[in-house]
């Protein structure tokens, strides 16, 4: 596989879209290989830059030289303006990757060449230029891995001996050639016993055990005063400190709002009426 380096450089971009209402545009660029998140990389925000923004910035990236001739990889430039409430695109710039290679000068010339294109819009119209630059670098090759010796190996030993991806089952269980009979297991290793024989009387149900009789305590002492239990808890007795002024208060508002209430279910049924009385006819 051969593979090549690109070099950009993000230069600045003029009479772009205004997305901004109230402020001015803080504007930056998103540049990826076909839009791919895991190839995408970042200019810094130029703050109220506006509709010209200016940027200057260098990004790196490696292309398969075979897959780009085939016009298999696009750069994408997404022109940003950096927001509180979510950023929002301004536009984007699409260029195929064979016709910077095809432009790419053939006599060792190691500068940037300096390239523009117009900025899309999401309508499918085009407002402003984008400014960029860029440069290939020499091609290399990346060698291709070997070939597993067998299908489903894994890593390997020294000595190239494959290590096995499940351990071998354990030892000690009854299989098909073993003497005993199917369905029983060999009797437990010498020194090895099975579960303790119940205690006298069997073991305790589940659940919760019930309490001690009352008259008994735990252990010889005497229950608490009051017997077992939650002790009653002492309720706190409510102040009655300003029971007759809060409660006069609480009436007077009641009142006052309830007539403010009745007061305008009068005033609707009076003017209802007055303009009813002057649709009669006599």
């Amino acid at each position: 596989m051969e593979l090549r380096p690109l070099e950009l450089r993000v230069i600045s971009a003029k009479d772009i879209k205004d997305v901004n209402l109230f402020t001015k545009m803080d504007v930056y660029v998103v540049v990826s290989i076909n839009g791919d998140h895991r190839t995408a990389q970042k200019t810094p925000v130029h703050k109220e830059s506006g509709s010209n923004p200016n940027w200057n910035c260098t990004m790196k990236f490696t292309i398969d030289e075979t897959a780009a001739h085939q016009n298999h990889h696009n750069l994408v430039f997404r022109l940003k303006s950096n927001r509180v409430f979510g950023d929002k695109e301004i536009g984007s710039v699409q260029v195929p990757i064979r016709e910077l290679l095809d432009q790419e000068n053939g006599n060792g010339k190691v500068d940037h060449q300096h390239v523009s294109f117009s900025v899309m819009l999401a309508n499918g119209k085009t407002k402003g230029v984008f400014n960029f630059a860029y440069r290939f670098g020499e091609k290399f090759s990346m060698p291709a891995l070997p070939p597993p010796p067998f299908p489903g190996a894994g890593s390997y030993k020294h000595g190239g001996k494959p290590v096995m991806a499940y351990p071998p089952p354990p030892t000690g269980y009854p299989g098909p050639s073993s003497g005993h009979p199917k369905g029983t297991y060999p009797p437990p290793p010498q020194g090895m016993t099975g579960y303790p024989y119940p205690p006298p009387g069997g073991y305790p149900p589940y659940g919760y055990q019930q309490g001690p009789v009352p008259g008994y305590g735990y252990q010889g002492y005497p229950p608490p005063q009051g017997g077992y239990g939650y002790s009653q808890v002492q309720q706190p007795q409510k102040s009655k400190k300003g029971g007759i002024g809060a409660g006069l208060g609480l009436g007077l508002a009641g009142g006052l709002l309830g007539g403010m209430l009745i007061g305008d279910m009068v005033d609707d049924a009076y003017e209802a009426g007055v303009e009813d009385g002057l649709d009669y006819d006599y």
